[in-house]
């Protein structure tokens, strides 16, 4: 985004003067603006009317006293586009466009489309098909609707959608997540989500920044955009839709297949420290959590204090499927604990306290200090996170229940969360106690412990981030048909770059026994062909061949194969066997149109794609990525520390050569790279795709 445009979106969300254009359908817009506290100077143009929701109108833009920093345009698509270009001449901010019916509608729209960008200049352009932008913190609200109770706040998380529906439902939400911002992005003919993030995430204001996707855009300005809110530590949270879809660009080697497009977006979030989530009441409740929590937690051991049996092992489920862990209290907390409990409560994490209802003698639910000294002494005892969990109502002044574990949590210093069971309700007054007492208040047991594990991850990942690992170059489109690189080729070129290969030769099939003595037993016998990508499938690999017998039995069994499925190799490729191989690993590479290159390390061999033990990382990659990238798989976990450097030395020349060729570059497959039990990594198969540059 240019710089103006990025001046005038700020002028945008806080103008001093708004116009409203259209007809008496703008009257339900500025009652909307009036309550939402606005004090600034408010327009109407319209050329027909005298006056709209009292207000006089101005017939035209050009007529206007003062440039507005911000206009609503809800007319037709056609009148937008001129509303726009007035805006432009007379250099206001922005505007928000309601009106449907351009990108999203053919060639026709897309034609509009293209006009309304063109006239827009570097005016800061909200949709077109927007329903409109809140803005809480600066009582601003450009909206076609009287829909609801607007509100101010001081700070909170702002709310980017992709989807009108989306952020339409957002304000009538009843899990109070209180957004401090609603922009409901629209086409993005100009804005996109990147440019919001650049000017929202430098607002001190804003304590978190939720994301609706429907598309990643363009994945480099989003990377640039994420250094902002790295650099505050603002967390972003992310949901995106069709993520069951096949991805559009799958590419003919088993990297391709292994990171497909919604892959690809998960290691886009993980390299922009983006928190991914997956449904709508997970991001409501993980941008609420985010805020009271400032997006940190110092660890993932997590207390539950619950007076339901059932629930206890419905958290304990939760806990384990979201990565928390649940650690029984120390063997002076359960001595505490037992003096106490009833009799026949059994100490443990979660903890059913089973409080009787009713009396004040003993643990029940009406005896509040009883109930304080319960959940004082499980929270003392070294937890990260504190979890009450409760129905969500109380009276006017709050439980006993609430009361004690806010006074608990407070006196402690542990993190904590009121989770309820069901996911329907938490009343006004049990949501606004918690809001003034820092405790976060999560709809629904198995969103509320998703969230809450959405933070840890988030804290875990500011931890470990390194500066300078976040940038992205825009992605490549090379035009034309791909051609794949026959095996003796692609190990030529990556051999060239520095990753190891045995010893080999190429020869025609009357001197394949003279090779194999040249190269030693036992050897490997493989036919080369651009038409075999995956030589098993076919019984063009013969391995572990012993002598020159074995060899001639596997030339003649070859052919045949090649026979029945109609290839006449180039030639075979007779080469040394690597002995002792204690793990196979694929290193990959795959350019996506919309991400750019990605490079995968993960379980190799036949069963590449069953097995489902990979890593995406996205290129340029510095060596502590991949390095870390090793370290999480699990087939690596009994590798020594020497063939993790070895591998990571492959993976490193791999990423490099693939950088150095990314105009071309399609995929790239090494399967399997040998790790062997002197600790040494042998790539033993290659696979290279190409196509032409732009």
């Amino acid at each position: 985004m240019n710089t103006t445009r990025r001046l005038n979106l700020r002028r945008l969300l806080n103008p001093r003067s708004v116009a409203l254009v259209g007809g008496r359908t703008l009257a339900p817009s500025i009652e909307m603006l009036r309550r939402a506290g606005y004090d600034g100077k408010i327009r109407v143009v319209n050329p027909s009317h005298a006056e709209i929701g009292g207000i006089a109108c101005t017939p035209t833009i050009d007529d206007l006293p003062e440039s507005p920093d911000a206009a609503f345009l809800n007319v037709n698509r056609h009148l937008t586009i001129e509303a726009v270009a007035a805006l432009s001449r007379r250099e206001a901010g922005g505007a928000v466009c309601f009106a449907a019916g351009f990108g999203e509608m053919g060639e026709t729209g897309k034609s509009l489309q293209g006009q309304l960008v063109a006239a827009a200049g570097d005016l800061a352009i909200v949709g077109p098909n927007s329903n409109g932008l809140l803005n809480r913190l600066d009582r601003l609200a450009l909206w076609p609707m009287n829909d609801h109770e607007p509100y101010a706040v001081e700070s909170g998380p702002a709310f980017i959608s992709q989807s009108g529906g989306i952020a339409y439902a957002l304000v009538r939400d009843r899990r109070q997540v209180r957004a401090a911002i609603v922009a409901s992005t629209g086409n993005q003919a100009l804005l996109g989500v990147a440019d919001w993030l650049a000017v929202l995430g430098d607002d001190p204001r804003v304590t978190a920044i939720g994301i609706f996707l429907e598309g990643p855009g363009d994945v480099a300005a989003l990377s640039e955009a994420a250094k902002v809110t790295a650099a505050r530590g603002v967390p972003v949270v992310v949901l995106k839709s069709g993520r069951s879809a096949l991805g559009a660009e799958m590419a003919l080697t088993h990297t391709g297949s292994m990171a497909g497009d919604d892959h690809l977006f998960d290691a886009l979030c993980d390299r922009l420290g983006f928190v991914r989530v997956h449904t709508l009441p997970q991001l409501l409740e993980t941008l609420k959590a985010m805020n009271v929590w400032h997006g940190r937690l110092p660890g993932n051991r997590m207390t539950v204090l619950t007076a339901s049996g059932a629930a206890r092992a419905l958290f304990a489920d939760a806990a384990a499927d979201a990565g928390l862990a649940l650690p029984a209290p120390s063997a002076a907390t359960a001595a505490s604990l037992r003096g106490q409990l009833p009799e026949f409560a059994h100490v443990s994490n979660p903890l059913d306290h089973n409080a009787a209802y009713t009396g004040m003698v003993g643990l029940t639910l009406e005896n509040e200090p009883a109930l304080y000294e319960c959940f004082r002494t499980m929270l003392a005892d070294g937890y990260d996170i504190g979890v009450m969990n409760s129905d969500g109502g109380d009276g006017p002044l709050g439980s006993p229940s609430l009361k004690a574990w806010v006074r608990a949590a407070r006196d402690t210093g542990v993190a904590s969360a009121l989770v309820t069971t069901m996911p329907d309700h938490i009343s006004e007054n049990t949501h606004r106690i918690c809001r003034e007492n820092g405790v976060a208040a999560l709809h629904g047991l198995e969103d509320g412990v998703a969230a809450i594990a959405a933070v840890v991850r988030h804290s875990q990942r500011q931890a470990a981030r390194t500066a300078g690992d976040i940038g992205l170059p825009g992605a490549v489109v090379a035009e034309g048909p791909s051609r794949i690189l026959d095996e003796w080729s692609s190990k030529a070129a990556l051999e060239a770059a520095g990753v190891p290969f045995p010893d080999r030769h190429m020869v025609g099939r009357g001197d394949v026994a003279m090779a194999a003595a040249s190269i030693g037993f036992p050897m490997v016998l493989k036919a080369v062909s651009p038409l075999l990508l995956h030589k098993n499938k076919v019984g063009a690999v013969a391995v572990g061949l012993a002598d020159q017998a074995a060899l001639a039995g596997a030339l003649v069994r070859m052919e045949k194969a090649l026979s029945v499925a109609g290839i006449d190799p180039d030639g075979f490729l007779v080469e040394k066997m690597v002995p002792g191989a204690t793990a196979e690993i694929i290193v990959g590479v795959k350019a996506s149109r919309i991400y750019g290159q990605a490079l995968v390390i993960g379980a190799g061999g036949v069963d590449v794609e069953q097995l489902k033990d990979s890593a995406v990382l996205f290129l340029p990659a510095t060596r502590a990525m991949i390095e870390a990238a090793i370290a999480g798989l699990r087939t690596a976990a009994g590798l020594s520390a020497l063939a993790r450097r070895r591998l990571a030395d492959i993976a490193e020349a791999v990423a490099a050569y693939a950088v150095t060729n990314r105009q071309s570059l399609v995929s790239l497959d090494i399967n399997p790279v040998i790790v062997t039990r002197e600790g040494e990594a042998v790539a033993v198969d290659a696979l290279i795709e190409t196509r032409a540059a732009a």
